[in-house]
């Protein structure tokens, strides 16, 4: 099968990628610079030459903080690149079948009481969130009006090794890390009280690919662990795998008023479709996560890919 990827080069994009391959599928690649998404024109020719048989639009601009300073920029990566990315499809591969990528920042996550399944009304808090709700509307759109088999996917916090360190989870251990390594007693962190779903990207990319065979034109689909986590006890497990006393002190000026306070999605429908389910335990990639931390600030590096998922909290 051939399949295209959007948005290849980034965090839950290359690791997508690298599982498709591996399971011998011809996949081609789209992403800046050598492919505009918002290029109509350019990506129509692209996707003649391909004829996929099978579409991820992952490329967007995902970060909740980056759209509050820039909305305009979020909303034109998001929406004119999936409106752009959907008129190419239409005209050059009709038939194929692609997944677009929405969030659970669609949501408010006000409620406590239970997980967001599909059918709860988006109520988004950010420009990020708002940009999703249109992506979502657009796909649901061309399903409708021009016959395209468009699935749509909920990621909730979607972390893994490689996120890039300005989101919640490698925030908090390149964090952990440099205060054990330096000697320091105490880290600072954001808003302690928000429960976030957090989902190991090996899972996600499984989940994709299940969501991609199985899903249905229209539709959308969660792609979550069901399970909600403190970030109390987020950062308390953390520091615990890092093998450290540090003490954890909250700090104002790290805590956004616009954070959902509940996001944790219910994985029942994609599951009962697919009979996907996550499988790797949170402490397993808290541990990655620092490890791959510790490793990059002993050669002065950071961890650069973008991230596809949630704006960080701390």
């Amino acid at each position: 099968m051939r399949v295209v990827v959007s948005g290849a080069s980034g965090f839950i994009g290359s690791q997508l990628c690298a599982f498709l391959r591996s399971r011998n599928e011809e996949v081609m690649e789209i992403d800046l610079p050598h492919c505009d998404i918002s290029d109509t024109a350019q990506l129509t020719r692209s996707l003649e030459e391909v004829k996929p048989d099978y579409l991820y639009h992952l490329a967007a601009q995902a970060s909740v903080g980056q759209s509050w300073q820039n909305p305009a920029r979020t909303w034109h990566s998001n929406a004119w690149g999936t409106l752009s990315l959907l008129k190419a499809v239409r005209a050059a591969c009709p038939t194929a079948k692609t997944v677009v990528m929405s969030s659970a920042a669609v949501f408010d996550g006000a409620r406590l009481d239970s997980p967001i399944d599909e059918a709860r009304t988006p109520a988004p808090l950010s420009p990020y969130g708002a940009s999703k709700v249109a992506v979502e509307s657009m796909a649901r759109h061309y399903v409708a009006v021009h016959g395209l088999q468009v699935v749509i996917v909920r990621p909730f916090n979607v972390i893994g090794p490689t996120q890039a360190p300005d989101y919640l989870v490698p925030a908090l251990a390149r964090r952990i890390v440099s205060a054990v390594r330096s000697g320091r007693t105490h880290i600072t962190v954001g808003n302690l009280t928000a429960r976030r779903d957090f989902l190991d990207v090996r899972d996600a990319v499984q989940g994709l690919e299940m969501i991609m065979r199985y899903g249905w034109a229209g539709e959308a689909y969660n792609l979550c662990t069901g399970v909600g986590v403190p970030v109390r006890r987020l950062v308390e497990t953390m520091i615990l795998l890092a093998d450290s006393r540090l003490e954890y002190r909250q700090d104002p000026v790290l805590t956004r008023g616009s954070d959902p306070l509940s996001l944790v999605g219910d994985p029942g429908k994609t599951r009962s479709l697919t009979g996907w389910q996550s499988s790797i335990p949170l402490a397993t990639t808290l541990r990655d996560v620092l490890d791959a931390t510790g490793k990059a600030l002993s050669v002065g590096r950071g961890l650069t890919t973008s991230a596809h998922g949630e704006a960080p909290l701390s």
